[in-house]
């Protein structure tokens, strides 16, 4: 992939952060969606289908805004097909370490301040932070290793946060007082077979980029995740629903964490556990952008007695959703295997090899181009309800304020404008004498 420079005549940004914003979570300032569009207008992309993406820079001698601009172009995986779906296993290949030592070592990386290093040395660095078996791969026997790690790394050249902050280096270098204030990636085209991206989506970079971006941005201020200092988030907390001698059922707002996880970031387990003075084992989890019912164990048996009904399938759940658009039909079963994606492990996609997902769906009311459906899940995998609902193989109608598989995409990452997907009833075994216990809680989705 190259680079390149184009002008932005008469650009002057109002909304632009005093630190870099992070360009995987949170959404898009509005200078960096106006930058996009006069970038698009320039008529520099060529290609039908991929990513695109801008790195919006500062002349630090006149005031005057720029971009770099670069896209990589998608090609549909080679092989066989079930259900129209390509193999998990072809989505990523893999790089031998003897052939990627030889490429790595003659590709020079250049930071934005001024540091550089080898591809293959920042590699053998990244090894030491990693496992020889770096993931299960969601399940799909993808069993991924270093190998895949370093066909990855050289996949990561081509995207585009990464081709325009090592352009921009290159400038600088050269004696160009550019910075940089911000970056952008969005989709154009056709939508994978595999994954979910909309023409126009704004994207996140695949997590497989990120340790490399950072590296590259080393020296510029960079902000953290916007969602750790936002006084909306921090203010979040669950709702005791029911409270017995074995566990607790709480209701999660959407934004909090299920449990503990990076970042610093709220959760529901924590809080739940202050406000009980219990020591509380989750059994279960939401997503953090998944409000609704969610239950913890108190003693040894709730846990033991929880997690046996929920492997056991004496659980179940309805979660109530208000969709992008209008799918066709009342009701019925969604049915297709999903995993992880292997360069982009916050996204689910539909792939052969992937585990097995089903989901039974009806209709409950249609208003304004939305329809509110209720889902009642037959498995339980992550980001199930959001793919079955996104994807042409399930109702093709996303959950409107999804910052994954929406149509918005990561403009739909704010405080304002959450998930509209409600964990609203569950039926469980009581740990203590077997009785079924019947929760609801109704949703509350702002208009």
């Amino acid at each position: 992939m190259t680079s390149r420079l184009i002008a932005l005549p008469g650009f002057h940004p109002e909304d632009l952060p005093a630190r870099f914003p992070s360009p995987w979570h949170g959404a898009p300032s509005e200078c960096l969606l106006r930058a996009r569009d006069m970038a698009e207008a320039c008529g520099h992309f060529h290609a039908d289908c991929g990513r695109r993406g801008l790195l919006l820079l500062r002349n630090e001698a006149n005031g005057e805004y720029s971009a770099a601009i670069a896209e990589e172009p998608f090609h549909e995986p080679d092989g066989a097909r079930i259900q129209g779906l390509p193999h998990a296993r072809s989505i990523l290949g893999t790089t031998r370490d003897d052939v990627f030592q030889r490429e790595a070592a003659r590709i020079s990386l250049a930071q934005l301040s001024g540091g550089s290093m080898t591809l293959l040395a920042f590699s053998e660095k990244e090894r030491a932070k990693r496992p020889a078996k770096i993931a299960r791969g969601g399940g799909a026997g993808l069993n991924l290793n270093f190998e895949h790690w370093n066909r990855a790394l050289l996949e990561a050249l081509d995207a585009p946060i990464v081709s325009n902050l090592l352009f921009a280096a290159a400038l600088r270098k050269a004696g160009e007082p550019l910075t940089p204030v911000g970056s952008l990636e969005w989709w154009r085209g056709a939508m994978p077979s595999y994954d979910v991206k909309w023409d126009g989506m704004v994207l996140s970079p695949r997590t497989t980029v990120k340790p490399l971006a950072e590296w590259l941005l080393e020296g510029i201020p960079f902000a953290s995740d916007p969602r750790a200092e936002d006084p909306f988030t921090l203010q979040l907390a669950p709702e005791i629903l029911l409270e017995e001698k074995d566990f607790i059922a709480v209701m999660k707002p959407s934004g909090l964490l299920s449990v503990p996880g990076t970042g610093g970031l709220p959760d529901a387990l924590t809080l739940a556990s202050r406000m009980t003075g219990a020591n509380l084992t989750a059994v279960h989890r939401l997503d953090m952008d998944t409000s609704g019912i969610l239950l913890y164990a108190k003693t040894p048996e709730g846990t033991r007695s929880l997690m046996a009904a929920f492997r056991e399938g004496r659980v179940h759940k309805r979660y109530r959703a208000l969709l992008e658009g209008i799918p066709a039909g009342e009701d019925g079963l969604i049915d297709f295997p999903i995993t992880t994606h292997p360069l982009d492990r916050l996204r689910q996609i539909a792939a052969a090899g992937g585990r097995p997902s089903r989901t039974r769906w009806a209709k409950v009311s249609v208003s304004n181009g939305q329809t509110l459906v209720d889902f009642y899940p037959l498995t339980g995998r992550t980001h199930q309800l959001r793919l079955h609902a996104a994807h042409p193989l399930g109702l093709g109608s996303p959950i409107a304020g999804d910052p994954y598989y929406s149509r918005a995409g990561l403009i739909a990452d704010t405080p304002e404008n959450p998930l509209r997907l409600h964990a609203a009833e569950i039926h469980f075994p009581s740990p203590a004498d077997g009785r079924e216990i019947r929760l609801l809680s109704e949703e509350s989705f702002p208009s």
